[in-house]
């Protein structure tokens, strides 16, 4: 009979400690929020693939201005009911695995928009007394709708991940390189369609080949983010990992100076959200407008795009640069908030330059500000507690999102009734205005902190 105390018996694991977490060099934080920027270049292409070829769509399918405000109305709606649901999950179980779900829907949708020409499948959604473009209409509304919901899961799970990856001071230049794919994305995907229209490839080409883009991927992100990256570990072990201080609280101080934030946060949101979404989806239109011939507007269109992606990566190096120089990081947020706030609303003056070069110069100033002002509430969305960032940053997307959707539904009712953009030019140029009034009068920074 065998001696049981004679076995060496197999001791069981050892604790994951600190030093067991997976290592990375001090450059790789940065090399994540590349992959986080490649995501944003994606989501917006497949966004602004429609954007760019809209004069032709609504020539070729009846689609008027009231329909072109319907479809971008309902991608708000839905891109709001997709925030809250992936907000949630995102908590739930990390933007590790559910980042590539959301990123292959949203790709998957994008391709799907390409058949919107197809007969065979809009003539499914037309009824015997539609007019003329309603089942290309119907599809059309059904893409984007879909590709709302799913694009909404990219902000909660990239928000989640610059915050685990950067500290306060690192976060609004993490932010603004995340968020510089919008532009990225804005500025190729004019002259994008323009090269594959004159190769006579046609605009279905531009929906699919951004949506294959868009799987190829989620391999990506699984090689640099492997599991337990952006595991939420207690403060201790995470002093430890100096790769992954995110100073961002677990839970708020106090439920007054909590409320406050909200509100603040949700005015910032809703105005941004109203002013950005006005100019990215009728730009093109506008310039259509004005009789720029298709070359000229895609041309312009990236142009205005290149000026938003300089605003954007100024506003987040600007506050790193004052927080290096000694300044609060609370009190660099808010200067720039208002510099680029100011810059925005150049687009009131806009409907008052005529058609020229001026017009243009103030569409692209207007674009460096708004998409400025970007990176900045994204750091200060990212002071919420970090135990249910993906539903709040999630909730307060939402409710952006709702007051853009309404906003575009009517302003296009609008457009199509008196033919002038001037109203939502002045709405786009004023809103984050608003937004900046809150931040100041409510926002009390942590004094500990600076944030």
């Amino acid at each position: 009979m065998i001696d049981q105390q004679s076995v060496p018996s197999t001791p069981p694991p050892a604790p994951r400690t600190p030093d067991a977490l997976p290592k990375h060099s001090s450059a790789w934080k940065w090399w994540v929020c590349g992959v986080l920027l490649l995501a944003t270049f994606l989501n917006y292409m497949d966004r602004q693939a429609l954007a760019v070829t809209l004069p032709e769509l609504k020539r070729e399918f009846n689609l008027a201005e009231r329909r072109v405000g319907q479809v971008e109305g309902c991608f708000g709606f839905a891109f709001a009911a997709g925030s809250i649901a992936f907000g949630l999950l995102a908590d739930r179980f990390g933007p590790r695995r559910l980042y590539p779900l959301v990123l292959a829907g949203w790709s998957l949708a994008g391709i799907a928009t390409g058949f919107v020409g197809r007969p065979e499948i809009t003539g499914l959604f037309e009824l015997p007394d539609d007019e003329s473009g309603a089942g290309t209409f119907r599809w059309l509304l059904l893409c984007r709708t879909a590709l709302g919901v799913f694009e909404a899961g990219h902000w909660p799970c990239a928000l989640i991940t610059a915050q685990r990856l950067l500290t306060a001071a690192d976060r609004p230049l993490g932010n603004g390189i995340l968020q510089s794919g919008a532009a990225f994305a804005s500025i190729l995907i004019p002259l994008y369609a323009e090269l594959l229209e004159s190769c006579g490839w046609g605009w279905p080409v531009v929906f699919w080949s951004v949506g294959v883009g868009g799987l190829l991927w989620v391999p990506l992100w699984l090689v640099f983010v492997r599991r337990g990256d952006l595991d939420d570990h207690p403060a201790e072990k995470i002093a430890l990992d100096k790769t992954r201080v995110p100073s961002a609280p677990t839970s708020p101080p106090d439920r007054w100076g909590f409320t406050r934030r909200l509100v603040v946060l949700g005015t910032v949101v809703g105005c941004l959200t109203v002013s950005w979404q006005f100019l990215r989806a009728w730009l093109p239109l506008l310039l259509d407008f004005h009789g720029y011939t298709r070359l000229d507007t895609r041309v312009a269109t990236s142009g205005y795009f290149i000026a938003a992606e300089a605003g954007c990566i100024l506003a987040g190096a600007a506050v790193k640069l004052l927080a290096k120089q000694g300044w609060a990081v609370h009190t660099g947020r808010v200067l720039m908030f208002t510099g680029f706030a100011g810059l925005t609303a150049v687009a009131v003056a806009v409907p008052f330059v005529g058609s020229g070069a001026v017009m243009i110069a103030g569409l692209m100033i207007a674009g460096a500000g708004i998409l400025g002002l970007h990176p900045l509430y994204y750091a200060l969305s990212q002071e919420l507690p970090r135990r249910r960032m993906g539903a709040l940053s999630g909730t307060l997307a939402a409710g952006g999102w709702v007051v853009s959707s309404v906003f575009q539904i009517l302003i296009g009712a609008r457009i199509q009734e008196t033919r002038s953009y001037d109203v939502g030019l002045v709405i786009a140029g004023l809103a984050p205005v608003v937004g900046l009034v809150a931040l100041l009068v409510l926002w009390k920074p942590d004094r500990a902190s600076g944030s």
